[in-house]
């Protein structure tokens, strides 16, 4: 009898990963799709407390991580990994810059599932072409009203902080990658 009841929590444990996140694409997948054909050159960063105030003070958006997941792009570019916080759990994605620093893509590498709206391409392409000093995001943790970017009813808390995800890379981009490349 004992053994019985031991097994519903581990099957109830058991299944607690199916919950966790949908994982849609690995790494290599989104930097192909991102950046076909290219090959691409760990360029991984680490802000300093300076670069962080400075990005702060300029966007007022939290900067989660001091480790910054970036890769120079054979064909050009640049490729970075991020996390932000979704409703229930954290959200990985991947945005692609040009050169100059202006976004050519986003895709979602995990989310939950219930909030898998985030993936829909025509959300995700108001991002292409946005740039550090021209993009309007987020200001005090929603989507300001004068930006482009459209809240997506029942995923609004992963759309805002996507948002303020894109909006902290480009200003993490002028920050530590445009002045090196000058």
């Amino acid at each position: 009898m004992r053994w019985e009841f031991l097994m519903v929590p581990a099957a109830v444990i058991a299944s607690a990963p199916a919950l966790a996140g949908a994982h849609y694409l690995t790494l290599d997948q989104a930097q192909n799709i991102l950046f076909p054909g290219a090959t691409f050159t760990n360029d991984f960063r680490t802000l300093t407390d300076e670069q962080i105030d400075q990005i702060v003070s300029e966007i007022d958006v939290k900067v989660w991580n001091r480790k910054v997941r970036v890769w120079r792009v054979s064909t050009g570019g640049w490729f970075i990994i991020d996390q932000v916080r979704g409703k229930d759990d954290w959200v990985s994605y991947a945005v692609g810059l040009d050169e100059t620093g202006a976004v050519t893509g986003i895709e979602i590498l995990e989310c939950w599932e219930q909030y898998n709206q985030i993936r829909h391409p025509a959300w995700r392409d108001q991002f292409t072409g946005a740039r550090h000093g021209e993009f309007i995001g987020t200001r005090y943790g929603k989507i300001r009203d004068e930006s482009k970017i459209q809240s997506i009813t029942g995923t609004t808390l992963s759309a805002v902080h996507i948002t303020e995800g894109v909006t902290r890379l480009l200003a993490t981009f002028a920050v530590i990658i445009a002045p090196s490349e000058l």
